[in-house]
């Protein structure tokens, strides 16, 4: 079996070749030709306030690439209100301040577990190419002025994602520190040559603009609806579940869009996620509105009609096919590239004797 840390990923990571396993991906969901098993949360209250362990785990497979995975994180997480504002954040608590997140890749036909995988890169970097999928589906051919709410590692890759598939003109980046908001913007102008300022404010970064992604950790809404200006696209990546209701777009997004689509309605539907499950309860919104992203890739959802039309992308909860699809596409390359440990397959293999 072949062990993967991040650095190893990262060596093999390609945005545009995971955006490309990603639609082939969503391609076979809508088919019915791949596997997924909605997400699990199982907590343990801890005896710090507010800190809570969580144990979350998916699976997946498109049985094309002859694959299935396996996604765990055991995460120690905190909500609490910072600067005024609800938050969830995980907290670095394994040895040396780390986290623990993995992929297991097993072989469908031969049993045996292939690779083992550090999930963080591929983490951050599939829900952004999942938002720029649907935003190269869904935002004007034009859209060049992006509002970047959010300053972390998942604000960062969905600036490189979007930025792969849209000519960007001009970013506008807001997060509630302006010293890692300021910072941010000097890493993209350097690093991505884009032109990028820091916004003090999250209605002054979306003023005008024609792209709105929220990438942050809160759980009450940042984007307000009367912000947006007409033909806007807008992203969102929070997603709550039946014991934290959380918001990161307010009603009025909803009501101003044309078209909602979203990652799995199904999830949203079972899990009463607030962004959805709110506007749904208050009559804005109705589940049968509401489309997912394999539907979109394959036309079976309602695209954009005119310039100015809103339309919503709700990237609202993570699938094992997701991680099917590029994990196993991240473990070809590494091979191909001769990257990575070899473990023993006897450690993770055995007889069965009577």
């Amino acid at each position: 079996m072949l062990l993967l840390n991040n650095e190893d990923v990262q060596r093999v990571f390609d945005v545009k070749a995971c955006m490309e396993s990603l639609e082939t991906a969503y391609r076979a969901q809508a088919r019915g030709d791949a596997v997924v098993r909605h997400r699990t949360q199982t907590y343990v209250q801890l005896p710090e306030p507010d800190v809570t362990y969580c144990l979350k785990t998916m699976e997946g497979s498109l049985p094309e690439t002859g694959y299935m995975a396996l996604r765990v994180t055991s995460d120690i997480v905190r909500e609490a209100t910072v600067d005024g504002i609800a938050r969830r954040e995980k907290l670095p608590r394994g040895p040396g301040g780390t986290y623990c997140g993995l992929i297991m890749l097993f072989s469908l036909r031969e049993l045996a577990p292939v690779a083992l995988l550090h999930d963080g890169y591929i983490q951050v970097n599939r829900v952004a190419c999942t938002s720029a999928l649907a935003t190269r589906l869904l935002a004007r051919e034009d859209a060049s002025d992006l509002a970047l709410i959010g300053s972390s590692g998942q604000a960062w890759a969905h600036l490189v994602a979007v930025a792969a598939i849209r000519a960007l003109k001009r970013v506008r980046v807001f997060s509630p520190n302006r010293e890692r908001r300021e910072a941010f913007a000097a890493r993209a102008r350097e690093a991505l040559h884009l032109t990028v300022v820091s916004a003090s404010s999250a209605s002054e970064a979306i003023d005008g603009a024609d792209l709105v992604i929220a990438a942050t950790n809160t759980s009450a809404p940042a984007v307000n609806g009367e912000w947006l200006a007409p033909g806007a696209h807008v992203v969102s990546i929070v997603s709550g579940d039946e014991r934290l209701q959380r918001r990161e777009l307010d009603d009025e997004v909803f009501r101003r869009a044309t078209v909602v689509v979203v990652h799995s309605k199904e999830a949203a539907m079972n899990e009463r996620q607030g962004d959805l499950a709110g506007p749904v309860s208050s009559g804005i919104l109705s589940w049968e509105r509401l489309y997912d992203l394999s539907e979109l890739v394959v036309g079976e959802a309602p695209h954009r009609t005119h310039p100015d039309d809103i339309t919503v992308f709700k990237n609202n909860v993570g699938l094992g096919l997701q991680f099917a699809a590029v994990a196993s596409r991240v473990y070809q390359d590494a091979v191909r590239a001769g990257i990575g440990r070899q473990l023993p397959d006897e450690w993770f293999l055995e007889t069965m004797k009577p």
